[in-house]
């Protein structure tokens, strides 16, 4: 991230935005739009002067100005917003304005940084929308991500990383297709009091569990939902009732995640539109 916005020189190698080279503390020489993850609005100040303040200081032409923050304050759906001062806006329009900040002056390249944390699901949607815009009118967008939900719905192609290391780039089903093949996902949620057969049967399958202390048991397999419920359940009496739910998925980028590290939990990816 850094480095693609010109803040670090890479240990080896060139960056390259739109066929010229990238030069440490020279990304002003290119049209990049950076939005970290932490906000970084004037509070003191209305969403429509802090837009005015960031398309000035990005270049944007002085009778241009207004015709761009009337755009972008009706891009995030705050045109009613405008003269309300940031401290007194919610999280969530906080969040929006501060992409609008960065996609005032029409960057061709955007690097977003977590760029729905924090905000309810309404407004991830929104950003999520407004994201897909403006790759579909041409603007390369870098993401960096803990959301490998978010990731798979919404990128073209994905690097996955872990302990800083690049594990994986490739499109999403791409990295799902050679990881899994066509198998599938079962997923056993167990009661906690979990009867002495019901967990002799379970390994016995090959489900595991993440932790002694889980009652969700999962297992990756190409065999049919009905095999497996018959073998699940079969002699089983009463221990049948411990079983609260199985439900069957397709393995997706957080099952690739795990396969490389090894842990169930999300990891960064940085996607690229």
């Amino acid at each position: 991230m850094r480095a693609i916005t010109g803040k670090l020189r890479p240990t080896s190698g060139k960056i390259f935005i739109a066929e010229r080279a990238l030069s440490p503390g020279k990304a002003y020489q290119h049209s990049i739009g950076f939005a970290p993850q932490f906000l970084g609005l004037y509070r003191y100040l209305t969403g429509r002067e802090n837009l005015e303040f960031f398309a000035r200081c990005t270049g944007v032409s002085r009778h241009q100005v207004p015709i761009r923050v009337s755009q972008a304050l009706e891009e995030i759906e705050l045109t009613d917003k405008a003269h309300v001062r940031v401290d007194q806006m919610s999280g969530g329009m906080q969040r929006r304005l501060h992409l609008a900040a960065t996609l005032v002056s029409h960057p061709s390249l955007l690097v977003l940084d977590e760029p729905t944390a924090g905000v309810d699901l309404g407004v991830r949607m929104s950003i999520h929308d407004l994201i897909r815009r403006r790759a579909e009118q041409g603007a390369a967008v870098v993401i960096v991500t803990h959301e490998l939900d978010e990731a798979e719905a919404l990128c073209h192609r994905v690097a996955l990383l872990h302990q800083g290391q690049l594990k994986a780039l490739a499109e999403p089903q791409t990295l799902v297709q050679e990881t899994f093949g066509n198998s599938q996902l079962f997923v056993v949620r167990t009661v906690h009091m979990l009867p002495l057969a019901l967990y002799e049967r379970l390994q016995e399958i090959g489900f595991r569990r993440d932790s002694d202390e889980s009652n969700e048991w999962w297992l990756q397999s190409d065999l049919p939902l009905d095999m497996l419920i018959d073998h699940l359940y079969r002699d089983f009496g009463g221990a049948r009732d411990a079983i609260a739910e199985v439900s069957v998925r397709r393995p997706g980028l957080k099952d690739v995640m795990q396969h490389f590290t090894g842990a169930r939990t999300d990891s960064a990816a940085e996607p690229v539109s």
